[in-house]
């Protein structure tokens, strides 16, 4: 998705590979920066109902080849927090098929849903008693998206073009 996504990318790496390995590795040194950058500002912007043990401490980046990173999200419902549920959903045009692989899906059983809802209660002070109601409107009515890895990735993607831009202003001042 990242070259489809990001305007100017290929051009730019298309001229940063004619100076081979060194390049190589710059490239892979600013994917894995913007990587990290996106995980961080993915993790401040997502809602932190639960601290670390909530949507943010699933947040993070793997290296799944040379300058190739992926930001994954390990919680089951992340996709439903970042896009909505039910009527309530809506996805950037750029993620539909994204977020077609969850639509249909469940992220847990009705238990382990109103589980997370009474954790949530407890957390805000609210009277545990509260929790079924709530969860059935949830379910009934739908969840307002709260987008967290989207704005973060739209960030990053631009920083990723700069810093790439970055990297061959330098080796082309090295080499000239």
């Amino acid at each position: 998705m990242a070259d489809k996504a990001v305007k100017g990318l290929s051009n730019v790496l298309k001229d940063l590979d004619k100076f081979g390995k060194e390049a190589d590795k710059g490239v892979d040194l600013v994917t894995r920066s913007v990587s990290m950058d996106i995980v961080a500002d993915a993790k401040s912007f997502a809602p932190k109902n639960l601290g670390a043990s909530g949507l943010s401490g699933t947040i993070q980046y793997t290296k799944v080849a040379d300058s190739d990173y992926r930001v994954v999200v390990g919680s089951p419902y992340g996709a439903y927090v970042e896009f909505g549920t039910g009527a309530k959903v809506k996805v950037p045009a750029e993620l539909s098929a994204v977020a077609a692989q969850f639509k249909g899906k469940k992220a847990g059983s009705f238990e382990q849903g109103l589980r997370a809802i009474k954790d949530w209660c407890k957390n805000k002070g609210i009277e545990e008693s509260a929790a079924y109601p709530i969860f059935m409107s949830i379910l009934k009515k739908g969840q307002e998206p709260k987008p967290y890895l989207y704005p973060a990735f739209v960030k990053g993607r631009t920083q990723y073009v700069k810093d790439l831009k970055h990297l061959l202003t330098t080796l082309t001042k090295k080499y000239d």
